[in-house]
């Protein structure tokens, strides 16, 4: 287990930057949505539309960030594996996006936003707890500071 918890220190970034942008993107599209047309289709369609272009978007930006920070440090690699960062992201962002719209497979759209809030913040104050682990900071404040800078956004 020593390895995974190694990948997992090397991935932070990633792992939280594609699990908190997807979450937040994801509750503020998916929500906006159910309120302007009131369609379950058209949410669940629009939801699938924006995991699948932003997920491959934040997986490219990462790669060539990745490309770009070991090029500016003289190629030393300190920055990571491009490739390995750029498949964190793009799983991470596709995992955290389906956080929001699972309610809208089970309720009516207008019976759906609510819960689909309601498991947002949760599941990002369970990322915050989470990252606590491996931060080393408490593990309540992680998870408050996570969901209120999340969700001020």
């Amino acid at each position: 287990m020593k390895s995974l918890h190694q990948f997992i220190i090397s991935s932070m970034r990633e792992l939280i930057f594609g699990l908190e942008d997807s979450l937040v993107s994801t509750l503020g599209t998916v929500t906006g949505i159910a309120i302007g047309s009131q369609s379950t289709y058209i949410v669940i369609l629009s939801a699938f539309v924006l995991i699948a272009s932003e997920s491959t978007s934040m997986a490219a930006g990462s790669y060539l960030s990745s490309i770009s920070a070991n090029e500016a440090e003289g190629g030393t690699g300190k920055k990571g594996h491009p490739i390995r960062g750029a498949a964190v992201m793009g799983v991470s962002y596709t995992l955290g996006g389906f956080i929001p719209v699972l309610p809208y497979f089970f309720l009516p759209t207008h019976l759906a936003i609510l819960p689909s809030v309601i498991m947002t913040v949760v599941t990002l104050f369970m990322v915050g707890i989470w990252a606590a682990k491996y931060t080393k900071q408490p593990r309540l404040k992680s998870g408050f500071t996570m969901a209120t800078i999340s969700l001020s956004a």
